[in-house]
């Protein structure tokens, strides 16, 4: 067995900025409040399909320069030391960084490794590769569990033995590393980034922090967020304008920000952008009356309006 053992240092992320600023700069490009996932993006604009492949191209050669350096050493070792059996394996290890996440790692490698270059495949010095990253997790039967994800090169087609040989190593590493080993089979879990938090952050950052570990907004459909966000809206616009006939404490104001805080998480992670919630008098006026607020409120907004 010959190993390369190369490490993800590049983060992409001046190339992937870069490339965003160009999309920005498009009409199609939507408009989140605060911070969503990329994919929320991807999936408002007119040609999702063209905008994610972009997108993953850019981050993607972060994977393959190393994948192009191990093919060629790998390649070379085989031409120095001949065997007449041998498993050439490529261990990529995550140097930390969030977007390498193990569906679009695994994505980028499995169409390298099947890539040809004149006929022939373009990265024939690899049997197979072991992704490891421990950025990236979920939850199996009450236990933070990272992904050990293996691609396989089309040389196991025809040596069927080497598949065998992965899978070991594969199998034996999460065992060792972690104790227990779980196979994913055909429908691998959804991982969540591990994020790292700081002794000390500002509050809105805690906060987001904490929406992250308990999404309660999540179950809600978008007509219900809707109205969430209408009533939210209300109450904060009122806050911060002159002689409202809205008296709120210091402590009803912040609960009210963090609310809205809480709320805008929850349109990114559904891929909500602000335009689809465009302000309309009639639901400032339904969600008044909701929110039991007195008809002085009322009053002030009809006034606003006119």
């Amino acid at each position: 067995m010959a190993i390369e053992i190369k490490s993800l240092e590049d983060d992409g992320s001046e190339r992937l900025d870069n490339l965003l600023e160009e999309l920005r700069s498009k009409p199609d490009w939507p408009m989140f409040l605060g911070s969503a996932p990329m994919q929320s993006f991807i999936e408002n604009t007119d040609d999702p399909e063209t905008v994610g492949k972009q997108i993953l191209e850019r981050v993607g050669r972060g994977i393959l320069n190393p994948l192009k350096k191990a093919n060629r050493q790998l390649k070379a070792h085989a031409k120095a030391f001949p065997r007449s059996s041998q498993v050439r394996v490529l261990i990529l290890v995550n140097e930390d960084h969030e977007i390498y996440d193990p569906e679009t790692v695994a994505y980028v490698l499995w169409h390298a490794v099947r890539s040809k270059r004149g006929g022939k495949p373009s990265f024939s010095g690899l049997d197979g590769i072991v992704y490891f990253t421990e950025r990236h997790a979920t939850v199996i039967e009450g236990k933070v569990t990272f992904p050990v994800t293996l691609v396989e090169g089309p040389s196991v087609y025809t040596s069927q033995w080497k598949s065998d040989v992965l899978s070991i190593i594969q199998h034996r590493w999460g065992a060792w590393s972690y104790g227990k080993y779980f196979d994913a089979g055909d429908k691998p879990p959804d991982y969540a980034t591990i994020d790292h938090i700081p002794e000390s952050a500002p509050r809105h950052e805690r906060w987001r922090t904490e929406y992250k570990r308990n999404p309660y907004l999540a179950e809600l459909s978008k007509a219900d967020l809707r109205d969430r966000f209408d009533e939210v809206t209300l109450v904060t616009s009122l806050m911060f304008l002159k002689n409202t006939p809205l008296e709120l404490s210091q402590d009803e104001k912040t609960l009210w920000i963090r609310r809205f805080g809480d709320l805008t998480e929850e349109m990114g992670r559904q891929a909500i952008p602000i335009t689809d919630f465009d302000y309309d008098p009639q639901r400032a006026y339904a969600a008044a009356n909701r929110l039991g607020l007195p008809s002085s409120v009322v009053e002030f907004i009809e006034g606003l309006r006119a």
